[in-house]
């Protein structure tokens, strides 16, 4: 049930909070019973609806609970009704969807970019830039080695605002600085 499931994510997340622990909340925006995206492209076609009364729940009391120490992880199903052509990951109209309708201005990262789901999307391989484009603020790959070439060839050449980049690294230096991180740091 999504509601005693949103109860269990806001008392954790409250706690983690408390206890000065971040947290991730995922898979974005609602993994339902679909196949396994390391595997995979993942068609998830229920209705909005079907998420904002269900799915989004548990999201929305993480996101209200952890106190800007929540970050929000983003799955590679693709959401059928939002967009039809991307996975979430790299899907602009789904990070809007977090962005707006959920209200969430933390930081928003993928699933592992070197998973199948992925690899059909990404154009000349760089599948970082389509998830930064996207919406991203974090970028997950077990394929460093070809994405973070990609990424600043990208910017290099003007095919990646360096502007996506500068907000990206403000909000994760907001989430250290929530988390206590930055105060670590010694000169």
């Amino acid at each position: 049930d999504a509601a005693a499931t949103a109860d269990y994510v806001s008392a954790v997340t409250a706690q983690m909070a408390a206890d000065g622990m971040g947290s991730v909340l995922k898979h974005f925006p609602g993994y339902g019973n679909n196949t396994d995206t390391h595997t995979g492209i993942a068609e998830d076609r229920r209705p909005v609806e079907t998420f904002e009364t269900s799915d989004f729940l548990p999201f929305e009391a993480g996101i209200q609970a952890g106190g800007g120490m929540t970050a929000v992880l983003v799955s590679h199903n693709i959401m059928t009704c939002v967009d039809d052509t991307l996975p979430a990951s790299l899907s602009p109209a789904v990070h809007g969807l977090l962005r707006d309708a959920l209200g969430f201005d933390g930081v928003v990262m993928t699933d592992d970019l070197a998973m199948d789901a992925v690899a059909a999307y990404a154009q000349d391989g760089a599948a970082a830039v389509m998830a930064l484009k996207a919406g991203n603020d974090l970028v997950l790959t077990t394929d460093y080695r070809t994405q973070i070439p990609k990424v600043l060839e990208a910017v290099e050449s003007g095919a990646l605002a360096e502007s996506v980049i500068d907000s990206a690294c403000i909000r994760v230096l907001r989430w250290k600085s929530a988390l206590g991180l930055l105060d670590k740091v010694t000169p």
